[in-house]
This record gives structure tokens, sequence and C-alpha cells, in this order.
């Protein structure tokens, strides 16, 4: 062991995975500081809230570097120098098209791919997101490919909001136009598919056992789906398919040797999900963080809200369902509750990014090396406006990024800044969606 500690070459990166256990390890600056030719990786990660934002308590009124921090964004006082804003960006196929109501599943269907998802039931089609085109070309670097969260479980069957499939509300990350990344609620079991806990001598117990199951959890749903399977009908019958591959596809990914964690430098242990909603979305936060500094994956994606949301927060002092609220028609009170919330998922993105900042690896932070887009497909929940969305860009992304600027685009498609930061990311693409362009400058 001392003779790889020591010896000239190796990256800290490249040492710990070859070594196996050490992604967890101290920091090893000299190392670093050996290999400066050696480009630190690059993370990236997409945050979802759902119905909308108060946007004049949102929105900057100067454009550039001394932008004032409205009400809303006040919790990321300390942070200003570490994000940008981005308005005037636009999501032409979250709007009716010709399909009718249904704004809300359309938003989130496209957030993240651009396209018009289809008025269906029975049927997907989507296309592929950002974070699976930069999976599919960098994914192989790292345990997972990518990694899907959220605050809510997904539902895949089922209409949702005027006749859409429930798979376009509850995913937001795409390997496919039929093919929904289907994210994780549990802290717990997302952690527990990510790495194997040991105390510097042994595995745990608890995933020694898990290690040790020989049937896949698949298994064990082919054999409890096979009654459900007679009285679906075909379509169904496709989509449960559909799903299984999925879940096929993330088990044999599960197949490689996990990154090795020491028990005793958890900062925080992943157990069952909080009951406490903050709480809950505080610990996806966490493994969010710990998965890219053990280099897990480089890649997420995280439903903090699902889109049409009802979700009460009588923590807050308001009253009401969140959807419902967002259909405030101009009502004070209404607006000053909604303004509540959207403060609250403000400082949940504080502490995030927070824990990316603070949290170093090869001398670098993480939030430093890290891209993250956090905002929605809606920007007035009140009369679902799919223009002037409310985007907000944090990270230097290894310093391809210039953050600390509000910038003003003229009606230009998310996507055109998805491409960018693909670009940005090293994993550039043609189109996504409904692109025209590619804009660089952010």
């Amino acid at each position: 062991m001392h003779n790889l500690l020591t010896q000239k070459g190796p990256s800290r990166r490249n040492f710990l995975k070859g070594a196996g256990v050490a992604l967890m390890l101290p920091q090893f600056a000299s190392l670093a500081k050996d290999r400066k030719d050696i480009e630190p990786p690059k993370r990236m990660a997409f945050l979802h809230v759902p119905n909308g934002i108060i946007m004049d308590k949102w929105t900057p009124k100067k454009v550039g570097s001394d932008f004032d921090l409205p009400q809303t964004l006040q919790p990321l006082n300390d942070l200003k120098g570490d994000f940008s804003m981005i308005s005037g960006l636009m999501h032409d196929k979250a709007k009716a098209n010709g399909d009718g109501a249904g704004d809300h599943v359309r938003a989130s269907g496209t957030f993240l791919t651009g396209v018009q998802v289809l008025k269906s039931a029975k049927t997907l089609r989507n296309g592929i997101s950002v974070d699976q085109i930069a999976a599919k070309q960098m994914g192989h670097q790292t345990y997972l490919p990518s990694l899907e969260l959220s605050s809510q479980e997904a539902r895949l069957t089922g209409s949702c909001d005027n006749g859409y499939s429930c798979a376009y509300r509850f995913n937001i990350s795409w390997a496919g136009p039929k093919q929904p990344m289907v994210p994780e609620t549990s802290p717990e079991l997302a952690f527990n598919r990510m790495f194997t806990v040991w105390d510097g001598k042994n595995v745990s117990k608890q995933q020694a056992q898990i290690n040790d199951r020989k049937k896949s959890v698949l298994d064990f749903l082919r054999e409890s789906s096979y009654d459900l399977k007679r009285n679906l009908g075909k379509e169904d019958v496709e989509k449960l398919n559909q799903y299984y591959a999925s879940l096929r596809q993330f088990e044999k990914r599960m197949q490689k040797d996990k990154p090795k964690i020491l028990a005793s430098q958890l900062k925080r242990e992943f157990k069952s999900k909080p009951g406490n909603f903050k709480d809950h979305l505080d610990t996806l936060s966490d493994l969010i963080v710990l998965a890219f500094e053990a280099d897990a994956t480089r890649i997420c994606s995280f439903i903090v809200g699902d889109e049409g949301s009802n979700r009460s927060f009588p923590e807050l002092g308001v009253k009401g369902g969140h959807h419902s609220l967002s259909h405030h028609l101009n009502d004070k009170n209404k607006v000053q509750d909604l303004e509540k919330i959207d403060k609250f998922y403000a400082e949940r993105l504080a502490y995030f990014l927070k824990g990316l900042k603070s949290t170093k690896v090869d001398g670098v932070s993480l939030l430093d090396q890290s891209m993250v887009v956090y905002g929605c497909a809606i920007s007035d929940g009140n009369r679902h406006n799919h223009e002037n969305l409310p985007i907000l860009l944090a990270g230097k992304g290894g310093g391809t990024i210039k953050p600390g600027i509000h910038h003003k685009m003229k009606k230009a498609p998310l996507c055109n800044m998805y491409l960018g930061m693909l670009e940005k990311f090293g994993t550039p693409s043609k189109a996504l969606g409904d692109s025209t362009g590619i804009i660089r400058d952010f």
C-alpha cells in the first residue's frame, strides 16, 4: 500500500479505483499537485421544482454581474458568486400546440427533452433527455452512468392531467421515447445500490446480505406479476415489459463492483425515508454530494417536487395545496403563501449547493467542477406560462462557466442552453428537442 501511495504517476482518483476501496480515503494534495496535467471530472445535475414560481420575487431587475438578489433567492445570498440567473428561456413544447389542456404533465415531460409528449395514457412518446445524452457518452467511466432521484414515488401507468400518461409527470429523465429512467425516492435503497459499507475490515452484515442475494429484485417482481398480466391489455403489457427492461438494465449496472465506503467517514446515515419533507430533500441532496465525491456517478436528475404536486406545507404556515394555490387569480394571500413555498425550495437548493461547495476532491470544490440547473418549465403557474422560465445555473463547470451573472436571453429554447452545457461537459450533441442553436455564453 505504501508503494502505491508514494509511486510517481497515478492520480488520486485512478489509484482509488485501482485499490477498489479508497474512493472515500482522505485527500492526497501531493498527488494532485504532481498530476496537474489530469483534468478533474465535471459533474452535472438537474433539479426540478413544480408549479411555477412567483416571478417578480425571483427575477433580478438588473442584468449583468451587478444583479440584485430578489426575495425568493435571499437564502442563496452567501452563494451569489457561485450561480447565474438565466432569464428569457422557453419551452415551446410544453405549450398545448393543438393538444388542449395538460400543461403540468407536458412541462415535466419536456423539461429535459424539449419534445412534445404524446397525449395518451397508454402509449409513451418522448425524446432522450439532456442528462441521458451525457450518460450515453460519459457514463461508462463511473459505477453508475447516471443517478435519478425524486421526493415522490414514480408512476408509469394511469392517466394524469387531462389524458396524459403519469409517466411524464413523475419522470424527467428519459433514455429514449418510451424509456423513462425511473427515479429512486428512498435514500436507503439508493445508497445501498451505489455503495458497499465497511468498517475497515469487514463489509457490514446488512450489506453482505444484500450482496449475497442470488435472486434479483426483478425476478421477484416477475413472479408476482403473472396474475397482473392476465388482466392487462396488449398496450399495458408492453408498458410493463418496458418497465422490466429498464429495471433489468439497472440491475446489470449493479453487477459491477460497488465503491466501498468506510462507515466512520459517512457524514450521515442513509436509512429509511425520512418522514419530514425537508429532511427527506436534504438527505437526497447529501446522497448526490456523496455520489459525486466518490465518483460513483457524474450525472444526476432530482425531482425536488413533481409537476402538479398539491403537497401542503403546514410547517410554513401555508393553508392549501401547492398546485391549488398556484392558480391564485391574483389573490394576495395565496400569492404570499406561494412565495413562502418558493423560498422553502430555494433554502433546500442553498443547502445542496453549500454541500457541493464545502466538499473538495483533489483540492477542488465539487461545486466548481459542477453545473447545476434548478428550475421548471412553467413560469407563471396561474396562467401556465412556458416562456421566461425560472432557470438558475450554479457552478463553474470545471472552469467552462463564469457564474455570478444575470443573463437575459430573447425567447431562446431552453434546449439551446442544454446543448451549450453538453459541449462544456465534453459530451456534445448536434441537436436536442426543439433546439435552434447553441448558447455558449453563460
